[in-house]
């Protein structure tokens, strides 16, 4: 028999599934029987009322956890001729008696509303388990019940890895307030000496050696990579060219002889990932470019010219639909330490058009700052739910992963409540648009995009 916590796992993910599909919230209810237990959720107040035999029932299956849909049969039908979820239920039963319903229940043979639930059993949570309004997150189940979503760590080993990461922030950044995932950081080994630098975040400015700002300006404003100058690897360079040769020295030249044999590596920091194996991470085109021209070994990067799209038709768009509504549901179903992802109704509406993934690649000049390639994805495969999470507190609005960008950016793309689009990455959030259309736009043509300070306003 499955778990009390594996039950309420079920019927939470089946709720966020129904709210995405519905377009309303969606509270789940559970009637026991013995093969398992209905799931439902009342209709909304002046909601249409479905035609009988329209509707289904969803029975989850009390051994092994399984979903099963069963069409046009009212639930009393459904439940008492459940045969187990490898069973095909079908609504062309034979009729047969009705069970003897418990008082107060539901006797219509028509109605496909479930009968009123029974309370669930005891719960040692101070926070009902089923309720969708954000709080504590419950415990993490051993066993997913989606094939998509980012990886479920166990509860204690996302509180080490946290903690461990916060450990490491605190550590680069001494004296200043920790900068907020995701994260780049860059180590620079020179001369026997090494330097360590994270991406600037704050709402000031970096200060660079005059070496490194003389290279960012040979760069045109439409060439450079948004938030370049914030980027770790250009702040560890600066950094160990002051220890070198302090700031009187603005030549290329002078910065490339201190600077030979160094060697530079760059390793991402980014939320449930484990500290100890930090995957590594690439420059940007213009940070790249900056590197080269100052003496570090490398290859100056190339354009890359954005191909035409392929075209999509409508052929299995509505298979497409239901994996988006699946993908989401799984990705909301992972907690972080601190915060949940919101269950957004538009969300399944917003990226069915651009199910499974959208790529688009690309990397050259823009009208405003450089574009580089980036995805809008219905299945995010990292965790995200504490970072978003804190980042909507500061914008007053929670907000949920839709992509990412390459290109040296490693970013999180995210559409908050009010269809409002950002980008997440080592430089700090920066506001894309006002909906997904325009802020697709601001990353095709390269329109400016301005960062979003502290308070949360840009």
């Amino acid at each position: 028999m499955i778990s009390q916590e594996r039950l309420e796992e079920i019927a939470r993910h089946w709720a966020v599934a129904e709210t995405l599909r519905r377009g309303y919230e969606c509270e789940p209810r559970l009637t026991e029987f013995p093969g398992g237990w209905v799931v439902w959720s009342p209709r909304p107040a002046g909601g249409p009322v479905p035609e009988p035999g329209s509707g289904e029932t969803v029975i989850i299956d009390r051994e092994t956890g399984a979903l099963t849909v069963v069409p046009g049969l009212p639930p009393q039908v459904a439940m008492s001729r459940y045969a187990g979820p490898g069973a095909t239920a079908r609504a062309g039963y034979p009729a047969g008696p009705l069970p003897t319903p418990p008082p107060g229940t539901l006797t219509s043979p028509v109605s496909t509303m479930p009968p009123p639930m029974p309370p669930l059993p005891p719960t040692t949570s101070a926070v009902d388990p089923l309720s969708l309004t954000p709080g504590p997150p419950p415990p993490n189940a051993t066993v997913t019940s989606s094939p998509f979503g980012p990886p479920r760590l166990p509860a204690d080993e996302l509180d080490r890895r946290a903690v461990a990461l916060a450990a490491q922030l605190a550590r680069l950044s001494p004296g200043a307030t920790a900068p907020a995932l995701p994260q780049v950081v860059a180590t620079l080994e020179v001369v026997g000496r090494t330097f360590q630098a994270l991406g600037h975040t704050a709402d000031t400015e970096p200060v660079h050696h005059p070496a490194v700002m003389r290279a960012l300006a040979a760069i045109p404003p439409g060439s450079r990579t948004r938030g370049a100058h914030r980027h770790p690897d250009l702040i560890v360079v600066s950094k160990a060219l002051f220890e070198l040769g302090g700031a009187e020295h603005t030549d290329p030249a002078w910065a490339a002889r201190q600077l030979a044999g160094a060697t530079l590596r760059l390793h991402l920091l980014r939320e449930g990932a484990a500290p100890d194996s930090p995957a590594p991470a690439a420059a940007c085109h213009t940070c790249g470019t900056v590197l080269v021209s100052l003496g570090l070994p490398g290859e100056l990067p190339r354009d890359l010219v954005r191909p035409e799209p392929p075209q999509r038709g409508p052929a299995g768009r509505a298979a497409l639909r239901a994996i988006t509504a699946e993908a989401v549901a799984a990705t909301i179903a992972v907690p972080g330490v601190r915060h949940r992802l919101p269950t957004l109704p538009f969300l399944v509406d917003l990226l069915e058009p651009y199910a499974p993934f959208h790529p688009v690649l690309q990397s050259q000049s823009g009208a405003a700052q450089r574009v580089e390639s980036f995805t809008l994805d219905v299945w995010t495969r990292e965790q995200t739910a504490d970072t978003l999470g804190d980042l909507a507190e500061r914008l007053g609005a929670p907000l949920f992963p839709i992509g990412g960008e390459a290109g040296g950016l490693h970013s999180v793309l995210a559409v908050d409540e009010r269809h409002r689009v950002f980008a997440v990455d080592h430089a700090g959030t920066w506001y894309l648009g006002p909906t997904l259309d325009d802020a697709v736009q601001t990353l095709l043509i390269g329109r400016s995009t301005p960062r979003v300070r502290t308070n949360g306003t840009w």
